[in-house]
């Protein structure tokens, strides 16, 4: 089987959560969840692991990613290794100007893009303040080492709605249509919403409800590295439509992954939604935390993960 890499979005500003929520630490040992990305996906086989970051990020991430994870994977998996990416306001594809006041980054689809010179395998994409579980990491990486390179090839892991929302405040999600365990159809809702009981998102100033079961993305995507130059493309209309002439929404659209999907699916790709029974869970605000300490407890006493998690081999379970 082929090698595969893992492409680590690392360069959120963490506005609503106040905070680095990539490298909280929210594990018994202080660990963050990118920690426990780094260690799910090494022992699910991913070779190479790309982080992509923020400028002022770097080299303090560098430095601190080999002293925390560096002796670990030389003694344990030897054949992988790291590597960090700039996502930089002005790496924007040929012809495409940026508002000068504009200071918000261009989104997922543009970070994943800023990782095209050094991923040359087939790849999968986790946001870092994420939590996949580790099944999730292990269905993707079977099904990507059988991958074809050669040719646009895509696929996700989905998990339902219930599972991914806040209490404390709106969320994004790519709500999916599937048929046949293919997706149909992704849609980006940007302002979903729970009272407990009740689940709806916002368009238009307009209220439409959700069940709780649908399907939804958390940007676990698999792809061959052919993507690269459906994303140039897919940024390149994005700045035709929303951020050149005088669009209000210049200084705030983003161009999201799901859309990359969705671009996959209208060129008429066949992309499959892996089963996993893994559980989702994560932070987007700050009363998320103690949730998501408390699950991390949870997972370490019943022996799925070591702590600290850098010390010991992976565990099989």
């Amino acid at each position: 089987m082929q090698s595969i890499s893992l492409v680590i979005l690392a360069a959120g500003l963490g506005s609503r959560y106040g905070g680095q929520k990539q490298t909280d630490g929210l594990g018994p040992n202080q660990e963050s969840l990118l920690d426990y990305a780094i260690y799910d996906g090494l022992m699910a086989g991913f070779t190479q692991i790309v982080f992509v970051i923020r400028e002022s990020m770097m080299p303090s991430f560098k430095e601190a990613l080999e002293a925390r994870w560096g002796s670990y994977r030389n003694k344990y998996y030897p054949e992988a290794y790291f590597e960090c990416e700039l996502q930089k306001m002005d790496d924007l594809p040929e012809g495409c100007e940026w508002p000068v006041e504009r200071t918000k980054p261009w989104g997922t689809a543009h970070a994943l893009w800023a990782a095209r010179e050094c991923t040359s395998k087939p790849f999968a994409i986790i946001n870092a303040d994420d939590f996949y579980g580790r099944d999730a990491f292990l269905q993707i990486a079977q099904h990507l080492k059988k991958l074809d390179n050669h040719s646009l090839n895509a696929c996700m892991v989905g998990y339902p709605i219930i599972q991914t929302l806040s209490g404390h405040g709106s969320v994004s999600r790519g709500i999916c249509d599937i048929k046949d365990g293919k997706l149909n159809r992704i849609v980006e809702r940007t302002h979903i919403e729970t009272d407990g009981t009740s689940i709806w998102y916002k368009e238009n100033n307009t209220e439409f409800r959700l069940v709780g079961t649908e399907i939804v993305s958390m940007n676990l995507m698999g792809f061959s590295s052919a993507i690269f130059p459906l994303l140039e493309d897919l940024l390149a209309k994005f700045f035709t439509e929303q951020i050149e002439g005088t669009n209000p929404q210049q200084l705030s659209a983003e161009c999201y992954i799901p859309s990359a999907l969705q671009s996959c699916i209208e060129r008429g790709l066949s992309v499959p939604v892996l089963e996993s029974n893994s559980v989702w869970f994560g932070v987007t605000y700050p009363d998320d935390a103690p949730i998501v300490r408390d699950s991390l407890l949870d997972l370490v006493q019943e022996g799925v993960y070591p702590t600290p998690l850098w010390t010991q081999q992976a565990i099989s379970n």
